[in-house]
């Protein structure tokens, strides 16, 4: 049995798109981009002719590298944003804008705090959604209980943990990643916790844009998990186009337009569906730009000035923009600690790539690395290859500065050159 919602925590509907005070039509400016990693936000806003400036928790070597001004924030992901030190970056960064500040696009990590795009809004044009769709969307109840209303299929959800577990998973709300989904057996019912049935099938995300009444499919892909201990759905990849009948197309994007007239969705945001046995059975929405924006690049036009256009002026294209060939992304995961080589030069193909010297606990992401070809098929064995090569360079490399490091304390003799001579400090956000 599904949880229905209440009139208090239904979805909002039928608001018009109001412009905030203030807000200018792209053409040229300057973006603030805060998210947990800012650096694809970043790109999109670079190929869109705008400056990004970013506010993150990597600050990695090639965000810096396209923003025009870029701030690590204190803390880690595990705890997330903080107003008082997001604010502050976020102001520092408006204060070094080269051009007319347009407002703010935001990535993950605010799914489970939603105020603070409240609190954003009081300050600049916030260029998305705002916190009531946002929280509406990882309401479990509300969420669920709307798809019930319209009569999209979906696994079904309940608050309580099952009292048989097998086949079920719990799912932490406002999650993003797949590292917080766990077999609800490892598990004990939470306020911050719901469970849902397991449904075995392909992964698929659609990639739409929204103007709050109408939807359009931007491009469907399919993403792959990257197991690790406890955290067996870690999300792994994605790979465009993805192969599917049109049948099933049709289907989800039905669902997207459904859900976006429901919620009050615009801009650019994306749809997880499983698809088994030709049923597509939708998981959650996430109303932003995400995960593979890199595999949906190269479009005639930039993806970031679609999603300004439809939050701005309610634009949305006449028909989704055509990409030429397959396009993968995939995570490289650290299979022990690591310690960037400090003579490591990054391929075009890898982004979010790490400064040297800095220390990328086990199982934590290394980087991205990305791959173009003819087909999908050529494309995920291309990208898993790039994997696996760089990974071995990154090792290889590692090797030989420990060697340097070893003669270097040999050579000064003393405890405390020693010291000096070890790997930097972990990050605490790897």
């Amino acid at each position: 049995m599904t949880p229905t919602s209440s009139h208090k925590n239904s979805p909002r509907r039928g608001k018009p798109v109001k412009r905030a005070p203030g807000r200018q039509r792209p053409g040229g400016g300057s973006v603030l981009i805060a998210a947990v990693s800012g650096r694809a936000l970043a790109r999109a806003a670079l190929n869109a002719g705008l400056q990004p400036l970013v506010a993150d928790f990597f600050a990695d070597a090639d965000t810096q590298e396209i923003a025009t001004a870029c701030r690590k924030l204190p803390g880690d992901i595990a705890c997330g944003f903080q107003w008082r030190s997001l604010s502050a970056a976020l102001r520092a960064l408006a204060k070094q804008a080269p051009s007319p500040l347009l407002g703010v696009v935001y990535g993950s990590g605010f799914e489970d705090r939603p105020q603070l795009l409240t609190r954003i809004e009081e300050h600049w044009p916030l260029l998305g959604n705002d916190a009531a769709t946002v929280e509406a969307i990882n309401n479990p109840e509300t969420f669920f209980g709307a798809l019930d209303r319209l009569a999209i299929p979906h696994p079904v959800t309940v608050m309580e943990r099952p009292a048989r577990g097998a086949g079920w998973l719990a799912k932490r709300r406002g999650g993003a990643g797949g590292s917080h989904v766990v077999p609800s057996r490892l598990q004990t019912t939470a306020p911050s916790v719901y469970f849902q049935e397991f449904v075995q099938g392909r992964a698929i995300s659609v990639l739409f844009l929204a103007n709050t009444r109408k939807s359009r499919v931007i491009g469907f892909s399919e993403q792959w998990t990257a197991p690790a201990p406890r955290r067996l759905w870690r999300y792994g990849g994605a790979a465009q186009p993805a192969a599917l009948t049109d049948a099933a197309k049709v289907e989800m994007a039905k669902a997207v337009e459904a859900a976006t007239k429901a919620f009050n969705i615009q801009g650019l945001a994306s749809a997880d569906f499983v698809l088994a046995e030709n049923r597509a059975y939708l998981l959650e929405v996430n109303p932003r730009p995400g995960a593979t924006l890199d595999i949906f690049g190269g479009a005639a036009k930039p993806l970031l000035a679609f999603h300004l256009a439809a939050v701005i002026d309610g634009k949305l294209p006449r028909k989704p923009p055509a990409f030429e060939g397959a396009a993968a992304s995939a995570i490289l995961y650290a299979p022990k600690v690591v310690v960037v080589p400090r003579t490591m030069i990054w391929p075009d193909w890898a982004a979010d790539c790490p400064r040297p010297g800095e220390q990328i606990d086990k199982h934590r992401p290394i980087c991205t690395v990305l791959a173009r070809a003819g087909t999908r098929g050529h494309a995920r064995p291309l990208v898993e290859t790039r994997k696996a090569s760089l990974l071995a360079k990154i090792q290889d490399l590692s090797k030989g500065d420990y060697r340097e490091r070893q003669e270097h304390s040999e050579h000064r003799g003393t405890t405390k050159r020693q010291r000096a001579g070890r790997p930097a400090p972990p990050h605490p956000h790897r």
